[in-house]
Parts: C-alpha cells; structure tokens; sequence
C-alpha cells in the first residue's frame, strides 16, 4: 500500500469531517437566512463537501486497486480541482468569521486539510510527469 495516496486519504476525509461539522454549525445559527455572508460561507462549505466527497472516493479506489481512473487526465483535475477547493474554502471561512467564529473556525481547518491534500496533488502531477 502506497504511503502517499494514505496520508492523501487521511487529509481528505478530515476535510470533510470539519466541512460537515461545520455545516452543522453554520446551519443552525439563528440568523442564518438574514445575512449574506452566510451564505456564501454556506455555498463554499456544500461546494467543498461534494469535491471532497469525490476526491475521497477517487482515492479510496487508488488505493484499493493501486492504479489512478483516468490516468494524467485525473492528476490534472486533481491538482487544478484542490487549488480552488482550498481557496474557495478559505475565503467561506474568512466571510465567515465577521459573523461567527465556531463555524469559521471550523472551515479554516477544513481549509488547512484541504491545502495538504493539494500540495499531495501536486506531487502526483509531478510523478506523473516523469
């Protein structure tokens, strides 16, 4: 079993873990319908729970079968994909916290977990390179 699509994996589905929670947080403050910032907060949330939600199936089947889907094509959806999950993550979290902390707090973990996975992406672009 590879290390890297491990650690990979490990980062994602803590992604998703503080994406969730947070979602939960940020969903049942009182005034969530009245101010915008929720939800784009809201929005950045969703969006990073379903491209986590795939990346996290897509390397569950790295690892069990060792072998990427789609090859190049994927490692380039894969690098591209995590750069924006993580910077449409971070700026949900940085609307967020003028209204409220926990929720943003939250989504900027799931933002530093989102980065580690990039930067794993970006080594698997380069891998594939060679």
């Amino acid at each position: 079993m590879a290390i890297k699509p491990l650690f990979m994996l490990t980062a994602r589905i803590l992604t998703f873990f503080f994406l969730l929670i947070s979602l939960i947080v940020l969903a049942t403050t009182e005034d969530f319908n009245q101010i915008s910032a929720y939800r784009y907060t809201f929005s950045a949330i969703v969006i990073g729970l379903m491209y986590t939600f795939l990346q996290t199936a897509l390397t569950i089947f790295h690892l069990i079968s060792g072998q990427n889907i789609c090859g190049d094509v994927l490692a380039h959806f894969e690098f591209y994909g995590d750069k924006v999950s993580s910077h449409l993550l971070a700026t949900g979290a940085t609307t967020g916290y003028g209204i409220t902390s926990a929720a943003a707090s939250l989504l900027l973990i799931a933002f530093f977990f989102s980065a580690i996975s990039s930067i794993f992406s970006s080594f698997n672009l380069h891998n594939n390179k060679s």
